[in-house]
Parts: structure tokens; C-alpha cells; sequence
């Protein structure tokens, strides 16, 4: 039996390593509803058979797992098991348990409908406006965190399904699981049902309090800062913070879920020692940028100090990107102590490559990969990206690696690679700036195809940046994959030039030689029109 898929440091970079190899999970997850249904999921394991993607991330919930108490049903995960192994991908297996979303749609009934012993949480008015909510809606069920009983079920129902796993996996087609999704409470900062009181009239926890003292630097400031007037006095919290402190209700709720994740976590782990993770709806954004507008108490990147203390047993921390300005998330979360994985984001193959090669990411999911056009820009990302894992992973490892999208507005992005300046230019900017020098203008690019068909999200078109990821090799060249960057070289106290680019392609997860780029090619060699991938050597001359 091969080692359980796991995560290592090397330097001051953290890797995934599966059967005994960095991995990079690429690929997306389904929809809610998709792998509920061996039928339905038939044909998308068809289409995802040699589609470039490796890693599926699908739901198991609590709901079709133990729909009568105490009565577990594993014939999900088993029809998972199978459609991934004839697709030939890795699963993440997505835990909906009590909490998804910030409601509890996902619990089964009997634990709905018996409230004396599963309460809901209370919200205190007026309750604040939340996203995806209209008047007269149905309202959604919402449990509170803080009941033990609720947490003993919910974890007796994970520990059913990590068991089946390690009784049934030794594959290790799963390769790490999600615990809940997007936990928190929306339209109010905190929970005020009777746990919840009990919880807030209780004292601050220790460990938080250490954590505050002993590693200031993992707490956002504003957090830390309004945490620490509980860090002198034994007090509780509601006798350190009071009412309508927003900073402070959501620490609270933030290591109440934390806590709750935590706990599952890790029994999971003493079961089947798979890495765990939560993934975040990010907040504040600027539609809501009140805790309970957002949900308050999940992972956000103001809160990952608190996650990071009341829950060890949580190997990571991920956002699920929807917004603009994927860049500035990523480097919120990619952390020394907190390992980049995008388990939700736009099928936009330029920040994958960013995410991976600029920021250390073990992998990059886009959400509906049910939905993604067949050939699609992001699949062939995807090949490219899984094709290069051992060449990116070992980049980190040596501090030799550049991972670039640029914007219309970028010029430029560099490094210093094993002591050599790379800079990769905005090619279709630069390029139409010369040739306007000479009276030539070029009209604007197309749209690229889109990367979805029949998405109820919209549709996503490719993306037409510069982007993709430049690596220092051991033996002084450089291994480029990406489209559209210009890419120039410089040394101190020497004079480059490039002598070589010999284009490669990916044949059976191989990389083969292809052209030898010279002439008007060696002015972009990454493509404008597609992903590409070349060698490129240099001539060093001593000044």
C-alpha cells in the first residue's frame, strides 16, 4: 500500500505529495446536487475521462449519508469512489454536515425537526440584509453551532464516513476532505440562542489568549487589536466586549466553528489521517461589510488567527474567489503556516497559473466543473499546470519560480531566478505600442470562447491576459508555460543573450521537444493564441 497522500514542508514551501509525488489538484468542483445521483453523475464521469483535470471535489451529505439516526448509508462515497476511478481523477470529498453555506439545508430531518435537542440559532433584530435573500422567501433552517448534542451527531456521521474510507480507499483516490462549507451566521454578528449565551457568558480560552500573546503576527491587526483587552483579566466574554462589538462577535463566532470543525477534524484524523481544510465565503466585500452581511465566523482572512488556534487540526484554510482581484485574496491566504488551496473560483486559467506559481498554491478548482466546455481554455491549463507538478513544486523548493497574469494596465512582472532578472512583459500591450511607432494599429482582440456551456452562473469567457509561470531549471535554463508574456533576461556583471528555445508539448504526461523557435518567433515564445510551453537557454559573456 502506497503512503497516505499528506503535506510537507521543503524550504519555505509546503507540496502535496501523493503516492509519493507533488501533486497540484486541478480541476473544479460539481455542483451541490450532482454527485448526489449515480445516474446523473454518469455522463459527467465520461466527459471528465481524459479531460486534462485530476482532481473532482464532490459533495457527501449528511442527509443521504444517515437519513434515519443511527443508520448509516456509504453508497454515495462507494459511487464516487468508482466514477473517479474510471475517470481516472483524485476526489476531495466535500462534507455537508450541519452547516452549508450558513444555513442547514443539508442536516437530516431528524435532526431538524427536533429542536429542543438541535437548536436553532436566534438572531437578534433587526436582522441585518443578506445576500441571496428576498422577502417572502421560505426561510432556511440555521442550527446552532453551539449545541454539543448537534456536534456529537454531526461528528459520529463524519466518523462513519472517514471509517468507510479507510476500510474501502486503499487507492487513496481521496486525497484530502472538506469539512462543512462557508460555515457561519448571517443576518446577525452572533448567535444569542441559549448555548450561545452560555458560550459568550463563558471565559475567553486560554489558547487564545496565548496565541494573542505568544504569535501576534498570525492575527490581522484590527482582530489582535481589539482582542487584546481580554489578554490582562480573566474575564468573559461578554464582560470583556459587551454589546455591538462586531470585531468581537465574530471572533467569538469564529472560534465557536472553529471549535465545531476542529472537533471533526479531529476524530476524522484518528480514524484516517487524510489532510482536512474549511473553505471561506470571503467578507468583509464591499456589498457587506458588516459580519452577519457576510457570514460571520468563517474562515475570513481576518479571522484565520483565531481559526488557526482553536482548530490545529485543520491543515488549511481556503477561499472560495468569485470576486475581482483574485491576486490580493491569494496573498491573504498564502500564508507560512497556511498552504494556498482554491477549492471554488471562475474557470480563469490565468489565475490558476498565478496561484500555483506565484504563491505556492496545491491547487486551483473551478466551481461547475460539470458545466466546463469540453477542450476548454482552463482544461488545457489544467494539463499543462499537472504536466509541470515535480518542475513547480521543485521552483518553490530552490526559490527559483515566477508565476504571472498581468492586466491591461500591467506592464510587467519580475524576478531574480537563480541570479538572473527575468522579466516577463505584457506581450499584446508592448506589441501594439511598437507597431503604433510604425503607423500600425491593432484592433482589439476578440472575446475568447466561453469556458461553460449551460451555466445557471452565466457564462465565463477565456482569459485573455498574459499569463503562466516561469521556472529556473538546475542546469541554468529556464522552462516557460503560459501565453502572450515577452520575456527579456539580465545578470549582474554579464552580458545574456538567448541562445536556444526549443518549443515542448505534453504527449502522455511527458514533456517532448518540438520546434526550434528562432527568428520572429523568439519575440514572444509564449503564444499569443493559446498556451504554450518552450526551453529557453542562455549564453552568458563576462564584461
Amino acid at each position: 500500500m502506497t503512503e497516505l497522500p499528506h503535506l510537507e514542508r521543503v524550504g519555505g514551501h509546503t507540496r502535496l505529495m501523493v503516492d509519493g509525488s507533488p501533486f497540484l489538484a486541478i480541476g473544479g468542483e460539481l455542483h451541490n446536487s450532482s454527485s448526489s445521483d449515480a445516474a446523473y453523475m454518469q455522463p459527467v464521469w465520461d466527459r471528465l475521462r481524459g479531460s486534462g483535470y485530476n482532481t473532482v471535489i464532490a459533495s457527501v451529505g449528511w442527509d443521504q449519508v444517515e437519513p434515519v439516526q443511527g443508520q448509516f448509508d456509504l453508497t454515495v462515497v462507494d459511487d464516487l469512489l468508482a466514477g473517479a476511478r474510471f475517470a481516472g481523477v483524485r476526489l476531495v470529498l466535500l462534507w455537508f454536515g450541519a452547516f452549508k453555506n450558513a444555513n442547514s439545508s443539508y442536516a437530516p430531518s431528524w435532526v431538524r425537526a427536533d429542536t429542543e435537542s438541535f437548536p436553532r440559532a436566534v438572531l437578534s433584530e433587526p436582522r441585518l440584509v443578506t445576500p441571496f435573500s428576498y422577502e417572502g422567501a421560505t426561510p432556511r433552517p440555521v442550527l446552532s453551532v453551539f449545541s454539543a448534542a448537534l456536534l456529537e451527531a454531526d461528528r459520529r456521521a463524519y466518523s462513519a464516513l472517514i471509517s468507510h474510507l479507510a476500510e474501502n480507499d486503499h487507492e487513496h483516490t481521496v486525497i484530502f476532505v472538506q469539512i462543512e462549507n462557508e460555515v457561519g451566521l448571517l443576518g446577525a454578528s452572533r448567535d444569542r440562542s441559549e448555548p450561545a449565551l452560555a458560550a459568550w457568558n463563558s471565559a475567553v480560552p486560554e489558547r487564545l489568549k496565548t496565541a494573542l500573546a505568544e504569535h501576534p503576527e498570525t492575527f490581522a491587526p484590527a482582530t489582535r487589536e481589539r482582542l487584546n483587552t481580554a489578554l490582562d483579566r480573566a474575564v468573559t466574554w461578554a464582560q470583556a466586549f459587551g454589546e455591538g462589538d462586531h470585531v468581537a462577535d465574530e471572533a467569538f463566532m469564529s472560534w465557536g466553528f472553529a471549535s465545531y470543525l476542529g472537533s471533526l477534524a479531529s476524530a476524522g484524523k484518528q480514524l484516517l489521517a487524510l489532510p482536512a481544510y474549511a473553505n471561506a465565503w470571503l467578507g468583509p466585500q464591499a456589498v457587506g461589510d458588516v459580519p452577519g452581511m457576510y457570514p460571520s465566523g468563517g474562515p475570513t482572512a481576518g479571522m484565520l488567527g483565531v481559526w488557526r488556534t482553536a482548530a490545529p487540526d485543520l491543515d488549511f484554510l481556503a477561499p472560495d474567489i468569485y470576486v475581482p482581484g483574485a491576486r490580493a485574496v491569494m496573498e491573504q491566504y498564502a500564508t507560512a503556516d497556511n498552504p494556498l488551496f482554491i477549492p471554488e473560483a471562475k474557470f480563469i486559467a490565468g489565475d490558476a497559473f498565478l496561484a500555483v506559481g506565484r504563491f505556492g498554491a496545491i491547487g486551483y478548482c473551478a466551481f461547475g466543473l460539470d458545466d466546463g466546455r469540453p477542450g476548454n481554455q482552463f482544461s488545457q491549463a489544467a494539463r499543462l499546470i499537472i504536466g509541470a507538478a515535480t518542475e513547480i513544486a521543485d521552483g518553490h523548493a530552490r526559490g527559483s519560480i515566477l508565476g504571472f497574469a498581468l492586466g491591461p494596465d500591467d506592464d510587467l512582472e519580475s524576478a531574480v531566478l537563480d541570479g538572473v532578472t527575468v522579466t516577463v512583459r505584457n506581450g499584446p500591450k508592448l506589441l501594439s505600442a511598437m507597431l503604433l511607432d510604425v503607423g500600425v494599429v491593432v484592433p482589439p482582440a476578440p472575446d475568447l470562447p466561453d469556458e461553460t456551456e449551460g451555466s445557471a452562473h452565466g457564462s465565463t469567457p477565456g482569459d485573455g491576459r498574459p499569463f503562466g509561470v516561469v521556472i529556473g531549471m538546475p542546469d541554468g535554463s529556464f522552462l516557460v508555460i503560459g501565453q502572450g508574456g515577452v520575456l527579456d533576461f539580465a545578470a549582474e556583471g554579464a552580458d545574456l543573450e538567448i541562445d536556444y528555445v526549443r518549443e515542448l508539448r505534453l504527449v502522455d504526461g511527458r514533456w517532448q521537444e518540438g520546434r526550434i523557435l528562432n527568428g520572429d518567433e523568439r519575440l514572444t515564445i509564449l503564444p499569443s493564441d493559446r498556451i504554450g510551453a518552450a526551453r529557453v537557454g542562455l549564453l552568458r559573456r563576462s564584461r
